[in-house]
Formats: structure tokens, sequence, C-alpha cells
């Protein structure tokens, strides 16, 4: 799965009804509404590692960790460290979901059975946030909400729309873009993501398709990285 993000910083209402008129004219299946929200945590700096505490007075460098949590999977937060790890963490058992939710990010039940989870019931943003405050400080709380989601080309493409907000104040539009790329006749990201702009007159703004790894995408991952790239306020 290709995918990218674009902000349109100085997006006007008529700029964002503009769009959703030209994906509604494009006669997509609508999925429905989403929102998300990604939060910023920076290493706490007097957090040292016991080998360098004779020799520290605070950690030589900075780490940052970065938590993406999309309503579409099911609360399950999709963690970043320095742009370069992902994991998608969740704290919902696959037997809770029934048969509505996404299986595949849950925890399975047996799991469950022998005690090999958490046990906790929050999010692992809020674990971060809360828990782990000695290690993790809280920078930025960034939220997309009035979220769109499109799927067309006979589910081939799904463009999602949110706002973007940070302290209550809009920072812009943002459409993520997934494409899957074993359909598209090439298979340079570039390339693709250019045509269906194109394609689908998607307003320039800042746009992100890096990727941890072009040997291997991770849908997830990747997202999460564009994310962080894009959010940077």
């Amino acid at each position: 799965m290709v995918s990218a993000v674009l902000l349109v910083h100085k997006a006007t209402p008529g700029t964002i009804t503009q769009f959703h008129d030209i994906l509604s004219n494009r006669l997509p299946t609508l999925k429905g509404k989403w929102s998300f929200t990604f939060k910023i945590f920076r290493n706490n700096i007097y957090s040292i590692p016991p080998e360098l505490a004779e020799t520290h007075d605070s950690a030589p460098e900075s780490q940052f960790l970065y938590t993406w949590s999309p309503s579409y999977l099911n609360d399950s937060c999709v963690t970043l460290i320095n742009k370069k790890n992902a994991t998608v963490m969740s704290h919902i058992v696959q037997e809770e979901l029934g048969s509505s939710g996404n299986a595949e990010l849950a925890i399975p039940n047996d799991h469950l059975h022998k005690g090999a989870t958490s046990g906790l019931n929050d999010s692992f943003d809020f674990l971060v946030g809360h828990r782990m405050q000695s290690m993790w400080t809280q920078r930025q709380t960034i939220r997309g909400d009035g979220g769109q989601i499109y799927e067309l080309e006979n589910g081939n493409v799904t463009i999602r729309t949110a706002n973007v907000s940070l302290h209550g104040n809009f920072r812009g539009f943002l459409i993520q873009i997934e494409d899957d790329h074993t359909k598209s006749d090439t298979t340079d990201r570039k390339a693709i993501i250019d045509e269906l702009i194109k394609k689908y007159d998607i307003p320039s703004g800042n746009l992100c398709f890096d990727v941890m790894d072009p040997a291997q995408l991770d849908i997830y991952g990747d997202l999460a990285l564009q994310y962080a790239e894009i959010l940077n306020f």
C-alpha cells in the first residue's frame, strides 16, 4: 500500500468545500466519518541511562516518540520512535470486537487468557503520558476532526480528509491518500501519488510520502512517519 499525507495550511472553507464536491462527483463509496489524535513526546533530559549517570548530568541526545491514534483502527495506537521504528499498540481484545472491528490489530484472545498482556484498559498514548512521565514529556497534542472517508476505484484508492487543530486553533486541511500499488502499472511511489493528485484535483500543500523502508512498505508505520513530518509545527 502506497500512502501520502498532505496538509493545506491556508485552506479556506471554500477550498475544503470544493474538494469535497470534487470527490463526491466521482461517485465514491462513503465509509463514514473519522478523527485522529497525534501526540509528540520528547525524552526527559534528566532521565539518564545508568551507564552514563557518572559522566552526564542530562541525556546526551534528544529522542522523540510519536503516537497516532486514528478512530478507524478501533482505538489502536501507532507508535513511532525517532522516525525509525514503529509498532501498533492495542488495548482491545479480539473477543471484545465481535464482527464489527479489525481483529488483525487487536490483542489475541490467548494472550489475555494466558496473562500475556498489560491488563490495562487505557490506550498506549495515555499510558505514556500518565505513567511514563519520568521518561517522556508530552510536547504537543494535535487533533484531526470532521473527517470524511472516500473509497474510490473499486476500493483501490482511499482518501481521508480532516480539519487539523492545535490548542483549539485551526492549522490546516489534511488529506490522507492510500493506494493499492499492486494494481498500478508502476511501483514508483512519487509517480503514483502525483497521478492521484492530478486525477482528483487535490489542492497543493505540504506533501510527504516518505517511508521507513522502501523495500518493505508498512502502511501504519509509514503513515505515522508521514504525519510526523507533516505535523511539525
